[in-house]
């Protein structure tokens, strides 16, 4: 923070002679002034990417540049194919330039050079305008371009619709109310209408608004967990001025976003939204990495240090990108091998037949040609459906994990968690429930425990009988216990969205929450016994008291810690409310309760009571006497007994990290707790079972070098009253050794590790905005046992991306193959792009959502991770894709060849009388006013004309034929991928998915429209009795998946 005298001067001409004790409040014209000067107490909104650049960004994908790449080569090409004579013309030119200059732009200017994907999306457009204006519009090049704009906007609505969901959840948190001193009296503000040089009043349960220094603090406790990671209460008090660097003491500092727990204060605000700490911090976390960070006063004032780059933001690719560019880089690499072969083929027999020695037109329309056959390569090679296929399976994931309480804020994080190999897990609130709760009793020689059959022995009635009807003598054990817990105390419990929440001390809010199960209402209790005087709880005396009328005498009712009440006690209350002398093997027996519930991570607090002699009358007539004898009060004790609380594991919490161990994912425990808390927590949750399992502390964690650090790490279980910083650190060596880190967090201090994690898993109810802001995942619970969920989520949508992946490599294996062999065989496949476009955009869509309505295979969670290079196309897969493809290859081949005519006949040139003769009684034969296609995928109508000079390969109902048996292989062999696992048939449990038999109907369905609707569009024309053989005979690769299933199973078996 600013040096005191500088932020006074900062005032001098508004409170002149203002100093930190005087508590003198704002005036409403100083008020302004300082609103004008400082600002408003809001946090500016962490900037985030414009829509239009997010939107841009998602055209950065190796397999979208690739897609890109190919619309751009195939609308040049057919500019250059524009006019009747199929010449060289002007429109072509200018597609040339349009490329040269884009890829020249993208690549040659550094700062173009992250745009190169937008601008070739921008010059594709602009070229498929001019083929519309030259009036040959370039319809391919349109379908492909749709197809990317299709998959990257489906990618950007999810992410879109996620934060606004996002947005909502954060807009659920009420608006603060803030006490503050102004005009000389008290008034209450929204927290946003404090300012610099605002009089705050603080009190137990407030959270403070804004950063300063205190000049008011009575036993004043502040949680500053949210800021540091520790959780426990901080002591402040007045701030004190450094003589030497005129800086405030952290002790009289406090903080925006800190809650306080006990006691009260009045604070003068000093810093006000974006430079208060926290504004800081959010600042920050939109700074990208290598960006150097500035000398911050507030975070001198916290930590005495730099806020150093520890808030750059992660970019590490995720496992599926990195996978997923790999494949691309495979594919595009087949495809350009294969498209130069195809070229340099289709040329050299272009030269062979004579075709450059006819004419410069002649000569560069075979060029044209053999371009035009090397770009159908490129785009048979490119699976156009992937991307689209890939964001909807990251889509439908996101849904689900949403249902299961994950609230998704970047799609890829679907699959990156399910790759984590390591989770560094918070323990409040994620392992255990965030509350606080009395889990034993100790009275007189008894320990109950919930469910036990006097658990419930308090007598309710009793404590809220006013106080001048009972007599102490009446009182057991117990119900002393309820009454100093009802009377000498400052928490209340406020109902807040149907469940009572504390307002003070976590601790004492426990034992109120108590006393309610136990059917006493504090607030009667209070009223009952009304307070005569209080003595709050100071870290000298570790006790409170509060002294009371009970009946015809007064009582000092005593809590605190337990090993100070146990020492000031002289006599002890037995079971039937009787008191004697505490015998020293009774104390002996007192200090074994105390010290085995630490050794269970309880906290122990003890109750007694002292009942002052006579009326006390005359101790009453002079209260403040009375409070200044406080030792004197606070001793010679009678012991009731002990209550242990403890923040309670989550129920699921054991099994759940049990899952994950099952899983092959390392669970690290990092928490601002003692080592001795820690220890017994990690206890319970088997975490320090392996005998080789370490907790270190934070102490030990910073002294250890980077290379000792690495060493550990395999072996550490609990990083034990960890810093931010150590959480950090933690993250960015985990990941040096390749792990996949999913790092949990609820607090401001956790947003640099969640931003750095490849995972970052948020608190929806107990996290900051900051910490929301920073994550990658929002658990709606705050539930360990939700990360597992979203774990087991995340591996299921890989395993579909898997099997998706599988299906659409054997469509494009198949394809490229069939196409690279045409020139060979004389043959020219008879489909088109869009008809391509149909097979690996829309349809494999839908195949894609089919797929990823499979339930989760069996086992997923008994399996390890994924290795970051691993690839996603495994040896299995490897060999269905090569076997069901090289099927599919032998298949279509032989039928092309069967439809194709026979080019040595000089009859099959003719017209429809010698031509129509020659193919009668043949399987595909050609009928009268079939369009023919010729080499330059052309079509003629059989009319009888004469068409020698052209060479006629096929039929438009050949070509319906062949397309549509293509398809329908594809939709047969969607049922094989429905499995992966060798041991398990495609056709398994078939019958109970009914999305998966909808989808492959819907397809099927789609695929009779095109055929029967498609016309010129698609190149198609109504078949017949043709579908029955087309049906039955491409239903034979569910033979061949089986059998090849069965052949793996016995190599795996011998």
């Amino acid at each position: 923070m600013k040096p005191l005298r500088q932020i006074l001067l900062q005032f001098a001409g508004r409170t002149k002679g203002l100093e930190p004790g005087p508590e003198v409040g704002l005036s409403s014209a100083q008020v302004a002034e300082s609103r004008a000067a400082y600002g408003a107490n809001t946090l500016t909104p962490i900037p985030r990417e414009p829509l239009w650049s997010r939107f841009l960004g998602k055209f950065d994908e190796p397999i979208i540049r690739i897609l890109l790449g190919a619309a751009l080569l195939s609308t040049v090409v057919d500019l250059f194919k524009g006019g009747a004579d199929g010449g060289f013309r002007w429109p072509g030119l200018v597609g040339m330039v349009l490329l040269a200059g884009t890829l020249g732009a993208g690549l040659g200017v550094r700062r173009l050079r992250a745009w190169l994907p937008s601008l070739m999306l921008l010059a594709s457009m602009a070229l498929f305008g001019l083929s519309v204006a030259v009036q040959h519009p370039s319809f391919e090049g349109l379908a492909v371009m749709l197809a990317v704009i299709l998959a990257t906007g489906v990618s950007f609505i999810s992410e879109y619709r996620s934060d606004r969901e996002f947005e909502a959840l954060n807009s659920q948190k009420d608006s603060l109310r803030v006490k503050v001193n102004r005009d000389g009296a008290f008034l209450t503000i929204p927290m946003e209408e404090v300012v610099t040089g605002d009089l705050v009043l603080l009190e137990a349960g407030d959270e403070i608004p804004a950063d300063g220094w205190l000049i008011r603090a009575v036993e004043l406790r502040v949680d500053q967990s949210l800021l540091t990671g520790e959780s426990a209460p901080v002591k402040k008090g007045i701030a004190r001025v450094d003589e030497e660097t005129h800086g405030i003491d952290r002790a009289g500092c406090a903080y925006r976003g800190t809650q306080v727990l006990a006691g009260v204060a009045t604070l003068r605000v000093a810093e006000v939204g974006d430079t208060t700490l926290v504004g800081l911090i959010a600042r920050n976390l939109g700074l990208q990495d290598g960006q150097e960070r500035g000398e911050s006063d507030t975070s001198q004032a916290l930590q005495g240090d730099r806020v150093r780059d520890k808030l750059t933001i992660s970019k590490r690719q995720t496992p599926l990108q990195v996978k997923l560019g790999r494949l691309a880089d495979l594919i595009s690499l087949a495809g350009y091998i294969a498209a130069v072969a195809i070229l340099v083929v289709v040329l050299a027999r272009a030269w062979i037949d004579g075709e450059f020695s006819t004419g410069y037109l002649n000569a560069f329309g075979a060029i044209l040609n053999a371009v035009v056959y090397a770009v159908i390569i490129v785009v048979v090679a490119v699976p156009e459906g992937l991307p689209m296929s890939v964001t909807v399976s990251l889509a439908l994931a996101m849904r689900k994990m949403t249902r299961a309480n994950s609230l998704v804020r970047q799609l890829v994080a679907c699959e990156t968690i399910g790759s984590a190999t390591v989770i560094c897990s918070d323990k409040t609130g994620t392992l255990t429930e965030n509350r606080m709760t009395v889990v034993r009793v100790n009275t007189a020689g008894r320990a109950l425990e919930p469910g036990m059959p006097d658990w419930q022995g308090l007598n309710a009635a009793r404590l809220m009988t006013d106080a001048s009807q009972v007599r102490h003598r009446d009182f057991t054990p117990l119900d002393w216990l309820g009454l100093v817990t009802g009377v000498n105390s400052t928490a209340q419990l406020e109902r807040k969205n149907g469940r009572l929440a504390v307002v003070g001390s976590g601790t004492e809010g426990a034992l109120l929450h108590w006393l309610q199960d136990q059917g006493a209402d504090y607030g009667a209790v209070r009223k009952a016994y009304p307070l005569i005087c209080q003595a709050h709880f100071t870290s000298e005396r570790k006790l409170m008291s509060s002294v009371i009328r009970l009946g015809g005498v007064v009582v000092v009712l005593v809590k605190g810690a337990s090993e100070t009440v146990l020492a000031r006690s002289t006599h002890a209350i037995q079971a039937d409310g009787s008191i004697r002398l505490l015998e020293e093997e009774e104390r002996l027996a007192w200090s074994g309760v105390i010290s085995t519930a630490a050794g269970e991570a309880m906290r122990t607090l003890a109750f007694a009571c002292k009942i002052l002699p006579g009326a006390g009358d005359s101790l009453l007539a002079d209260v403040d006497s009375l409070m200044a004898s406080t030792p004197e009060l606070e001793s010679g004790l009678a012991f009731a007994g002990l209550l242990s609380i403890r923040d309670p594991l989550r129920q699921d919490a054991r099994e759940s990290i049990d899952a994950c161990r099952t899983a092959g994912i390392g669970v690290k425990m990092v928490t601002g707790d003692s080592p001795w808390t820690a220890r017994a927590i990690g206890r319970q949750l088997g975490m320090l079972d392996d005998p080789n399992a370490l907790l270190v502390t934070s102490d030990e964690f910073k002294v250890m070098s980077d290379a000792q650090a690495l060493e550990l790490l395999p072996r550490l279980a609990i990083l034990a009253r960890a810093q931010p910083l150590d959480k950090y650190r933690l993250v960015r060596l985990l990941q040096e050794r390749g792990e996949v880190v999913a790092v949990t967090g609820d607090g401001t201090n956790d947003a640099p590790a969640l931003k750095k994690a490849d995972v970052g898993l948020s608190m929806g109810v107990a996290g900051t905005e900051v910490a929301k802001e920073a994550s990658h995942i929002v658990l709606l619970d705050d539930a360990f046992s939700t990360i597992v969920s979203a774990v087991h989520w995340g591996r299921a949508l890989y395993e579909n991306i898997q099997r998706f992946i599988q299906f659409q490599l054997t469509i494009n294996v198949s394809a490229l193959v069939i196409a690279f062999m045409g020139p060979f065989l004389g043959i020219r496949p008879p489909f088109t792009v869009l008809q391509l476009l149909w097979v690996n955009v829309i349809m494999d869509t839908f195949a894609a959502i089919a797929l990823c309505s499979e339930p989760p295979g069996r086992g997923l969670m008994q399996d390890k991770p994924k290795r970051r290079d691993e690839p996603i196309v495994t040896p299995g897969m490897a060999v269905n894709i090569l076997g069901t493809a090289l099927f599919f290859i032998v298949v279509l081949t032989g039928l092309l060849l069967l439809m194709r005519g026979d080019p040595s006949s000089p009859g099959w040139f003719a017209g429809d009388g010698p031509w129509m003769a020659e193919s009668a009684g043949k399987l595909f034969p050609v009928l009268p006013g079939d369009l023919v296609a010729d080499a330059a995928g052309s079509w003629t109508a059989t009319s009888g004309a004469v068409v020698e000079s052209v060479k006629l390969h096929f039929t438009m109902r050949q070509a319906t034929i062949f397309f549509t048996a293509y398809v329908l292989f594809q939709v047969w062999n969607l049922i094989n991928c429905r499995s992966l696992n060798p041991a398990v048939s495609g056709l398994t449990g078939l019958g109970g998915n009914w999305w998966f038999i909808g989808i492959a109907v819907a397809i099927m369905i789609g695929q009779v429209m095109i055929v029967n609707l498609g016309g010129v569009v698609f190149n198609t024309v109504p078949l017949g009795v043709e579908w029955a053989w087309i049906v039955l005979g491409t239903s034979s690769v569910l033979f061949f998946a089986e059998g090849v299933r069965r052949l793996r199973m016995r190599g795996i078996r011998q």
